[in-house]
């Protein structure tokens, strides 16, 4: 698994460089937007470790870049500002998790490897194309969701919800129950994360010229 750290902190950088190295994972490092996304058009890379507070270009702006440009990798952003509207800011940029400054580097290793399990889970044993109703077809291998004539891509989380309401297909769910469902276990997020994402994955519908109600239920 190829990880890329996006940090201006030499000092941190290399700390977490060698700790997910001696993980086994393969990490390239950048010290700014600019190189990051250098990187990212040269390489495939499955997660970016991203500090919010960047030179010139902040991480929430790379962030916006990456998925402008249809990039669906695990974007975890590591900031100092632990406000629940910062956090939000952060989620709603496109990152899939948010890390509180100073952590523990156990903790940044267990989210990855979270996230790194839920990709799996989302795989059918043949990487097969599953049917999610309204005309939808859906690969998990790289979580894309396809109509007769378009496509769109999710992200890690957008497709563990649009995973979750497929599985409870005709049953309203709440606000409280997707949170259970998704974020409980993260730490630092409000309820109002649920929100976020149900309106990115809305708009994706909505992109397919799917109504969202046939699919999303709360």
């Amino acid at each position: 698994m190829n990880i890329l750290i996006v940090e201006d902190d030499q000092d941190i950088s290399t700390l977490l460089k060698r700790g997910f190295e001696l993980e086994g994972y393969q990490v390239d490092c950048a010290g700014s937007g600019e190189e990051a996304m250098g990187k990212i058009a040269a390489k495939p890379y499955e997660t970016m470790i991203l500090d919010v507070m960047l030179p010139r270009q902040s991480g929430l702006e790379v962030c916006k870049d990456v998925r402008d440009a249809g990039n669906d990798l695990t974007v975890i952003m590591l900031s100092a500002r632990d406000a629940v509207p910062d956090r939000i800011e952060g989620l709603s940029a496109g990152a899939d998790d948010y890390v509180i400054k100073p952590f523990e580097f156990a903790e940044l290793l267990a989210r990855v490897k979270a996230h790194e399990r839920r990709g799996r889970g989302m795989r059918g044993a043949d990487d097969e194309r599953i049917d999610v109703g309204a005309g939808l077809l859906f690969d998990p291998a790289i979580r894309k969701l396809e109509a007769e004539d378009n496509s769109v891509l999710l992200t890690e989380r957008e497709a563990d919800l649009l995973n979750l309401f497929v599985r409870n297909a005709g049953k309203p769910l709440s606000r409280m129950n997707l949170f259970d469902a998704l974020w409980a276990g993260d730490g630092g997020n409000s309820i109002n994360v649920v929100d976020v994402y149900v309106g990115y994955l809305r708009r994706k519908l909505a992109a397919l010229g799917v109504p969202s109600k046939s699919l999303v239920k709360t």
